[in-house]
C-alpha cells in the first residue's frame, strides 16, 4: 500500500459507524431497497447492466460510441458503499458473485468493457456521426465506461479484500495502458468533450497506485496531470485555467461543446486524490481557484453549479435546470475541499447543494430520479438512456450522494470530534481510546434548532467542534442550563467529560431570506440555448413548454439551508405559482410558521407584506416540491 503524502486535516468515519435517520434517512432507505436491496434492484436494474458486457452494443454504429458500460461499475461503487454502511453480509454476498459474474467477461488480454472493438476510442466528427444517427453525434465514451469498471471492481475488492477482483482490475488498467500505447494514442486525444471523460480514469488509477504500490499507473496519472498543466494552452488545461481563476465559460470558445460539468469535476475530484498521493501543492490550490469561480459564475437558483450539465454562466439565468450527477459531484469535490483545508465554507456550500439540488432528484418511491432538476414546471425525468430501461447515470449514482453526505455529518480531526449537519443522524466514533455515540436530533430545518447527546467511554476528556451555519444570523449553544453566545464563529467548542456524557442544545436563528436575482431578466427566444436545454423538446415526460420559462424578475425564498417553493403537493394553485405579481417589484418582508403536511418535509405558512400588499401562501422546501414523476407542467415553482 503506498502511503498519502498529505493527509486529510478532517477524516470520516468508516460507513456503518454513521446512520442517517428521520424523513431524510427514511427516503434514502427506501431508495437503497428498491434501486440496489431488492428482487427488483439485483433481477432486473442490476442484471440489465451487466448483461451490457454480454451484448457489447455500444459500438454496433461502428463510428459513434454510447455508454452502457458506464453503469455496472456505478451501481456496484454505489452497493459497496451501502453493504459497507449497513454491514448487509447477503449483500455483501451477492457483490461478491456479481464481481466475479462481470470477470468471466475478462479477455485474455485484459480487457473488459461494452464495446466490442477496444480500440474505437476516437470520437466521429459530427459529419460522420451525422451518416449513421441522422444528427451531428460526436460520442465515444469507451474509456469512460472502462472507468467505471475498474472503480467498481476497486471498490468490490476493497469491501470484499478479494486478490482475484483486485487481480482483474489490475488486467483491466494493464490492457489499457499497453493499447493506447502500442497504438500511439494518447488519451486526452479520446472521447468526447476534450478528453475529460476518458481523462477522468485519473482517480480509480491512483486508487490502483495506492493498493498496488505499482508505479506505472502513478506514472500513467502523472501525465494526464502534466497536459492540464501545460504552457501551449491545449484544451481543456483543467490545472493551468483553475489557478488563473478565470470563470470556466470564458476558458475556451463555446461552452456548450466543451464544458461539461459531471466529467469535468469528476476530473478535479482526480486531481485533488493526486494532492494527496504526491503532495503537489498546485493541484489543490488549482482546484481550490476552480470552485470559488464555480460557486461564483455558475452557481444556479438551486445551489448547485451549471446549467443543465453545461458551465455556460449559470448564475446569469433566472432559470435553472440542474443535472443530479453535477450536484452530487460538486458535493463530492466540495466534501473533498472541506477534508483537506477545514474552511467551513466548504461544509456551508456542501449543505446547501445536499438539501436542495440532490435531494430534489431522488424520487419519493425510490424506483427512478430526475435526469435534471428544474427551478419551476416539473422535474426533467427520462424513461430510457443509452438504450437501457431500467439503469440511468444520475439515478445510478444517488446512493453516493447520500453516503457522502453520512460521511460528512460527523468527522474527526487529529484531537476532537467535528459535528458538520444537523439533520436527524447517529454516530460511533472511536476515540481517545474509548467510543463515543453521537445522536443528533431536533428540529434544525423548520426552526434551526438541533440537540446533539453525546456519551463516552473514553477515559479522558474528548473535544467537540460543532459547525456554527454561515446563514445563521445569530447563534447560542446551551448546556446544564448555561448559554453561550457562539455568533460570528466557523466551530463552537465543548469538552465531553471523560466517560461522561452531554446534551447540546445548538440554535441557529434564520430569518426569510428573499433573494432578488442579482442579474438582468429578459425573455429567451424559443431557439435560444438556454430556452432548448430548459425545455428539452422531445424527452416525453420531462419535456416542458416554452411558455413556462420565467421571462421578468421573480424572487426566491431561502430559510436558513432551504430554498422554499410552493408546490400541488401541498395545494398550491397554478395561478398563484405562475400567475401572481412578482414580489420583485417592492420591498417585501416575509414571516413563516411551521406548518404539518404529510406530503412534504417541511412546510410553512408564509406571509408577505410590501408594496401596499399583504397575502399568505403555503410553501415547503424545495426538494419536496416536485420529487416524482408528474405528467403536470406546471407543478411546483421557487418563485414569488
Amino acid at each position: 500500500m503506498a502511503e498519502y503524502a498529505v493527509s486529510n486535516l478532517l477524516t470520516p468515519l468508516s460507513l456503518k459507524q454513521t446512520l442517517i435517520a428521520g424523513p431524510i434517512g427514511e427516503l434514502m432507505e427506501n431508495f437503497f431497497e428498491q434501486r440496489i436491496r431488492s428482487r427488483h434492484g439485483r433481477e432486473v436494474v442490476y442484471q440489465e447492466a451487466e448483461d451490457a458486457f454480454k451484448n457489447q452494443l455500444d459500438d454496433e454504429s461502428g463510428v459513434v460510441g454510447i455508454w452502457q458500460g458506464e453503469f455496472w461499475g456505478k451501481w456496484m461503487i454505489s452497493a459497496a458503499r451501502v453493504c459497507e454502511y449497513e454491514d448487509d453480509a447477503a449483500l455483501r454476498e451477492f457483490i461478491r458473485q456479481a464481481a466475479h459474474r462481470l470477470m468471466a467477461y475478462q479477455r485474455a488480454d485484459g480487457y473488459i468493457g461494452t464495446y466490442k472493438n477496444s480500440l474505437l476510442v476516437i470520437a466521429p466528427s459530427r459529419e460522420e456521426g451525422k451518416k449513421v444517427m441522422g444528427w451531428g453525434c460526436n460520442w465515444n465514451w469507451n474509456i469512460w465506461c472502462r472507468k467505471y469498471t475498474l472503480w467498481g471492481l476497486l471498490e468490490a475488492h476493497r469491501l470484499l479484500n478479494d486478490a482475484s477482483i483486485l487481480q482483474a482490475a489490475i488486467r483491466l488498467a494493464d490492457h489499457l495502458i499497453v493499447e493506447l500505447r502500442d497504438n500511439g494514442i494518447w488519451i486526452g486525444d479520446t472521447g468526447t468533450f476534450l478528453g475529460m471523460p476518458s481523462c477522468s480514469i485519473l482517480k480509480p488509477m491512483l486508487q490502483l497506485y495506492r493498493v498496488t504500490d505499482d508505479r506505472r499507473y502513478l506514472d500513467f496519472a502523472s501525465a494526464i496531470i502534466a497536459s492540464w498543466n501545460d504552457p501551449s494552452g491545449k484544451a481543456p488545461n483543467l490545472i493551468a485555467n483553475g489557478l488563473s481563476g478565470k470563470p470556466v465559460h470564458e476558458w475556451y470558445p463555446r461552452p456548450p461543446e466543451w464544458a461539461k460539468v459531471y466529467e469535468m469535476l469528476s476530473c478535479l475530484d482526480g486531481i485533488l486524490e493526486y494532492h494527496r498521493v504526491t503532495g503537489d501543492q498546485s493541484c489543490l490550490e488549482a482546484v481550490e481557484k476552480a470552485h470559488a469561480a464555480m460557486w461564483e459564475h455558475e452557481q444556479n437558483q438551486m445551489f448547485s453549479v451549471g446549467y443543465n450539465d453545461i458551465f455556460n454562466h449559470a448564475a446569469r439565468q433566472i432559470n435553472a435546470i440542474s443535472e443530479p450527477c453535477d450536484a452530487i459531484h460538486f458535493m463530492r469535490v466540495t466534501y473533498e475541499l472541506f477534508a483537506l483545508t477545514g474552511k467551513r465554507h466548504y461544509m456551508d456550500v456542501f449543505e446547501l447543494t445536499y438539501l436542495n439540488a440532490f435531494l430534489a432528484g431522488v424520487y419519493r418511491d425510490g424506483m427512478w430520479g430526475s435526469r435534471g432538476v428544474r427551478s419551476s414546471a416539473r422535474h426533467m425525468t427520462v424513461a430510457e438512456q443509452a438504450k437501457l430501461q431500467h439503469n440511468h447515470c444520475c439515478v445510478n449514482n444517488m446512493p453516493r450522494g447520500f453516503m457522502n453526505a453520512a460521511q460528512a455529518a460527523v468527522m474527526k480531526s487529529a484531537d476532537a470530534i467535528v459535528v458538520n449537519l444537523y439533520t436527524d443522524a447517529q454516530a460511533s466514533v472511536d476515540i481517545a481510546g474509548g467510543t463515543v455515540s453521537v445522536v443528533i436530533g431536533g428540529s434544525y430545518l423548520l426552526d434551526g434548532r438541533a440537540q446533539i447527546d453525546f456519551s463516552s467511554t473514553a477515559p479522558t476528556p474528548v473535544k467537540l467542534r460543532l459547525r456554527v451555519p454561515a446563514w445563521s444570523h445569530a447563534s447560542a449553544m446551551q448546556s446544564d442550563g448555561q448559554a453561550i453566545d457562539i455568533s460570528g464563529k466557523d466551530y463552537a467548542e465543548a469538552t465531553l467529560p471523560a466517560a461522561g456524557k452531554l446534551q447540546l442544545q445548538l440554535h441557529f436563528h434564520a430569518k426569510p431570506q428573499i433573494r432578488h436575482f442579482a442579474h438582468p431578466v429578459a425573455a429567451l427566444d424559443k431557439s435560444d440555448w438556454y430556452a432548448v436545454r430548459w425545455v428539452n423538446a422531445g424527452v416525453s415526460i420531462g419535456e416542458v413548454p416554452f411558455e413556462k420559462m420565467i421571462s421578468e424578475p421573480r424572487c426566491t425564498l431561502q430559510y436558513g439551508p432551504l430554498l422554499l417553493a410552493r408546490s400541488k403537493f401541498i395545494g398550491n394553485s397554478e395561478k398563484e405559482m405562475f400567475d401572481a405579481e412578482s414580489i420583485a417589484k417592492g420591498d417585501f418582508r416575509c414571516t413563516l410558521t411551521p406548518a404539518q403536511d404529510g406530503h412534504v418535509r417541511c412546510a410553512f405558512d408564509a406571509e408577505f407584506v410590501g408594496a401596499g400588499r399583504r397575502f399568505r401562501t403555503r410553501v415547503c422546501d424545495y426538494a419536496s416540491a416536485g420529487n416524482q414523476v408528474v405528467a403536470d407542467t406546471a407543478f411546483f415553482s421557487i418563485f414569488f
